[in-house]
């Protein structure tokens, strides 16, 4: 059995694709020394922090484990059913269930990295009220079977947990945003494959490429999904008529320089074979004239530029 207090904001099944006959994958991390550290782990070992979602004032195990649990594995589920059928078809999936799973895992990953947890429980902690009220007014749409009819009642029944484990509450509550949801559904949809390419997509525990808001005209998304393929969803017909023509190997180094520089702790390969494209941009942002905001996140423009 998984054990439950391990929790991956880089799910196993994501990487995966990146595993080779070793049932293992290449992680690039900087020595204390600064150097390149090249090693190969098991994805179990990969990607993971103690704790990381759990309601930490609540005693009771399986409460405490509740987000992973029971939230974070239908995400993964839904979200490792899609990611089969993409990699099998070379499309976006079919399905509207799959299509909804895959877009709640896009969100999650803007969401559930360490960094932005942390901020998200210091918010929690300095805004509870607010977050009280987010959660009443979304009662509706959060409660699950067995739940009672009413917020209210809800307060009541929980006994004093709510307050204290407002967190377990509203981390499912953003990463399942109807608005930012319809935003990304309403985008198109599209996966390049390169299977002749010369390099492969690296990637990284911050692996998603994404625009500053879902609701303009150039907002995207762009996600690594296997050492030859990605997923692209974007606002403007533009945007993916771009990728889809441009020459491979520079979608590939676009996209690959944008999951290094990202890259907080580590970058993801199925082998060393980019370890020097990896060097010139692990840890090195600062070198490349890109600024994080308070979350740890980086936001790009208009990505075009970047593959021309």
């Amino acid at each position: 059995m998984p054990d439950p207090k391990r929790h991956h904001y880089l799910p196993e099944f994501y990487q995966k694709s990146w595993m080779g006959p070793d049932n293992k994958v290449t992680v690039f991390r900087r020595a204390y020394s600064g150097k390149l550290d090249p090693q190969r782990k098991a994805r179990k070992a990969v990607g993971w922090e103690q704790d990381l979602y759990a309601d930490l004032n609540e005693v009771d195990p399986a409460r405490r484990q509740q987000v992973e649990r029971v939230f974070m594995k239908k995400v993964d589920d839904l979200a490792a059913d899609a990611l089969f059928e993409m990699l099998a078809t070379g499309a976006p999936p079919i399905l509207q269930e799959r299509a909804n799973g895959w877009a709640r895992f896009l969100m999650s990953l803007l969401h559930r990295h360490p960094t932005r947890i942390a901020a998200l429980r210091a918010m929690v902690d300095l805004r509870s009220g607010e977050v009280m009220a987010r959660f009443q007014q979304n009662y509706a749409d959060l409660r699950e079977e067995g739940d009672p009819e009413t917020f209210e009642e809800y307060v009541v029944k929980s006994s004093g947990r709510l307050a204290s484990g407002m967190f377990a509450q509203f981390l499912p509550m953003i990463v399942d945003s109807e608005r930012i949801g319809n935003a990304l559904l309403d985008m198109t949809w599209t996966v390049g494959v390169y299977r002749g390419a010369r390099f492969r997509f690296l990637t990284s525990d911050r692996p998603l490429m994404t625009s500053d808001g879902l609701g303009h005209g150039e907002s995207f998304l762009i996600l690594p999904i296997s050492p030859i393929s990605y997923f692209l969803a974007a606002k403007s017909k533009g945007i993916v008529s771009t990728f889809k023509s441009a020459h491979p190997e520079s979608v590939i180094k676009a996209v690959n320089h944008a999951v290094c520089i990202q890259a907080e702790h580590f970058v993801l390969a199925s082998s060393e074979a980019q370890a020097r494209f990896v060097d010139n941009r692990l840890g090195l942002a600062q070198r490349h004239k890109i600024v994080r905001d308070d979350r740890g996140q980086i936001f790009w423009s208009d990505p075009r530029p970047f593959i021309s």
